[in-house]
């Protein structure tokens, strides 16, 4: 194999990684964007106290 052999099976590994990504990162974006718009504001939590009930005689 030749060095110009080399560098377009190199070149054609690399197009096909990112034709492979591509798709996951829009998907993953969609993903993240549809939680961001449904999510909204979370809610306070609220406090839960306890009361220390004595029995005195």
């Amino acid at each position: 194999m030749t060095l110009s052999d080399v560098s377009i099976l190199g070149k054609k590994i690399l197009v096909g990684i990112i034709i492979t990504l591509v798709p996951f990162i829009i998907i993953a974006g969609g993903l993240w964007v549809t939680q961001k718009a449904l999510g909204g504001d979370p809610k306070p939590q609220q406090q839960i106290s306890k009361t220390n009930k004595t029995n005195k005689p």
